[in-house]
C-alpha cells in the first residue's frame, strides 16, 4: 500500500514537473475579420478555442479541425457562415447559412451560372454580409409563333401573358394562344398565339365617263372643241373582312357610297363648210411654227386627243406626295417670252389641257401624254416633268404663286388612266 501511494506521487510531482517546464506558446486566432494573439500551453484546437471563449457554430468551417492538433505556424482560422435570403426565380425565398465571399460565389454553390442579360440583386462583385437578400431571375429564351411567323424572345417575363405584353401582341377572346395566358415560362417553351380579326377596308372604284359628240355649225368641218371636260364617278366600296392569321378568310360588300359624281364630256364637232382657200402666198412663221415649241425637251409619241376612249378598268391607283408650281415667266421662260413645258405645250396663260389641269410627272412612272384623275382635282394630264419629279412624286400646276405656296406638300391618291388602245396593244404582245 506505501508503495502504490508512493509511486503516484512520483507521478503527480512529473505531471506537475512537466507542466511546470513546458513554456506557453502565442496562437494566431483569425476569426473573420477579428485577428487574435493569445498565450497558451495548450496542444489541441479545440482548447486553445475554449481558454479563448470563443464558439463556433456548425456552420462554421474552423481550420485546422476542432480535434486537431495545433499546427507548426500555431495558426487557427474561422470562417464565419452568413445568414442570407436566396431566391433563385419565381420560387420561394430561402434562408441559408452560407461562408462563400460574393453573391456570385452563393450562387455558384447553388448551381446557378450568370449569363449576359440575368437579373441579380445585387451585383455578382458584393462581398456576402450576414441578413442579406440576394435574387436572381434568370432570362429565359423563348419561341413565340404569332400568325405563322416566328422569332426567339429573350424575356425575364413569368408567363405567358406577360411575354406577350412585353412583346407589343394583343390578342382577343377570338384568338386562340397555347399555352394558356396563365402558363408559368420555361426555358426554351413555345407559345402560339393564332389571330382572328374583323377589320373594315374601303376600295374606291372611277366609274368611267360617257363622250358625247354633237354637231356645231359655228365650228369649221375638221375642227373640235370641248365643250365639257369629263370626270369620272368615284365610288367607295365598304367591306367586311375576316382576317385569320393574316389572310383573309371572308370579305363581304356591306354597302356603296358615291364619292364624286359621273359627268360626261362633251365634244364638239364643227359642220361648217371650209371656204375656198385663197391663193397661195410665201409662208410666214406663225407662233405655232416658233423654232421654240420644236425644241421641247421631252417629246409626247402621240398627242392625247379630247376623243381617246380611256380603259378606266385598268385604272391603276398610286398614292403620291403632290406639290404645286406655277406658269410665272419669271422661273420658266423661253427666249420668245413665251411658258412651254417640257414637252413643249405653252401654258403661258393657261394652266389647262383640254379643261384638264396639267401635271409635272416622273414619265417612268406616268408616261407623258397620260390622262391622270387625282383626288380633289379632277381629270389632269401628264405634260410636264421636272428635275425634283422622281419616283411617286407630282407637281401641280397652279395659276398663283400664291396658291402653289398655300398647297404646300401633301400625300394624294391618283388614277393612271391608260386609254382603251394601249390596254389592247399590251395585250396583243
Amino acid at each position: 500500500m506505501v508503495k502504490r501511494i508512493a509511486l503516484s506521487a512520483v507521478v503527480l510531482v512529473t505531471a506537475v514537473l512537466a507542466y511546470t517546464l513546458t513554456q506557453p506558446e502565442t496562437v494566431t486566432i483569425i476569426d473573420g475579420t477579428n485577428r487574435i494573439e493569445h498565450e497558451t500551453r495548450a496542444t489541441s484546437v479545440f482548447e486553445v478555442l475554449e481558454e479563448t471563449g470563443i464558439t463556433v457554430e456548425d456552420a462554421d468551417y474552423v481550420t485546422p479541425a476542432l480535434s486537431a492538433e495545433l499546427s507548426a505556424e500555431r495558426m487557427i482560422y474561422i470562417e464565419r457562415a452568413n445568414t442570407v435570403s436566396l431566391q433563385i426565380g419565381y420560387g420561394q425565398t430561402e434562408t441559408i447559412e452560407t461562408r462563400e465571399r460574393t453573391v456570385r460565389d452563393v450562387l455558384l454553390r447553388y448551381g446557378v451560372t450568370v449569363r449576359d442579360g440575368d437579373d441579380v440583386y445585387p451585383d455578382v462583385r458584393t462581398p456576402v454580409t450576414s441578413g442579406m437578400t440576394i435574387r436572381y431571375q434568370p432570362v429565359l429564351a423563348v419561341n413565340l409563333i404569332v400568325e405563322d411567323e416566328a422569332k426567339t424572345l429573350n424575356t425575364m417575363a413569368k408567363t405567358v401573358e406577360q411575354v406577350l405584353r412585353e412583346a407589343g401582341i394583343s390578342v382577343s377572346e377570338r384568338d386562340t394562344i397555347a399555352p394558356a395566358l396563365s402558363t408559368t415560362l420555361r426555358e426554351g417553351m413555345t407559345i402560339t398565339v393564332n389571330t382572328s380579326r374583323d377589320v373594315v377596308q374601303y376600295e374606291n372604284r372611277l366609274i368611267p365617263f360617257e363622250i358625247v359628240k354633237e354637231d356645231d355649225d359655228t365650228l369649221e368641218i375638221g375642227q373640235t372643241e370641248v365643250a365639257q371636260v369629263g370626270v369620272p364617278g368615284l365610288e367607295r366600296t365598304r367591306y367586311a373582312v375576316t382576317v385569320e392569321n393574316g389572310t383573309i378568310t371572308n370579305r363581304t360588300e356591306t354597302s356603296v357610297e358615291t364619292l364624286q359624281t359621273v359627268r360626261p364630256q362633251i365634244i364638239k364637232i364643227g359642220t361648217k363648210p371650209v371656204p375656198e382657200p385663197a391663193e397661195e402666198a410665201t409662208p410666214v412663221p406663225t407662233e405655232s411654227e416658233s423654232p421654240f415649241r420644236e425644241e421641247a425637251e421631252i417629246k409626247i409619241e402621240e398627242t392625247p386627243l379630247p376623243e381617246d376612249v380611256l380603259d378606266f378598268s385598268a385604272a391603276k391607283q398610286l398614292l403620291v406626295e403632290a406639290t404645286a408650281y406655277t406658269n410665272n415667266p419669271e422661273d420658266t421662260i423661253t427666249f420668245d417670252g413665251r411658258v412651254l413645258t417640257r414637252s413643249g405645250y405653252d401654258v403661258t396663260d393657261t394652266i389647262l389641257y383640254e379643261g384638264m389641269r396639267i401635271i409635272a410627272v416622273d414619265p417612268s412612272i406616268i408616261p407623258l401624254g397620260t390622262r391622270v384623275y387625282v383626288e380633289g382635282f379632277g381629270m389632269a394630264i401628264a405634260l410636264d416633268t421636272g428635275s425634283a419629279i422622281k419616283g411617286n412624286i407630282i407637281d401641280i400646276l397652279m395659276d398663283t404663286k400664291e396658291e402653289a405656296v398655300t398647297f404646300g406638300r401633301k400625300p394624294l391618291t391618283i388614277w393612271v388612266i391608260p386609254k382603251q388602245e394601249e390596254k389592247e396593244g399590251s395585250e396583243d404582245a
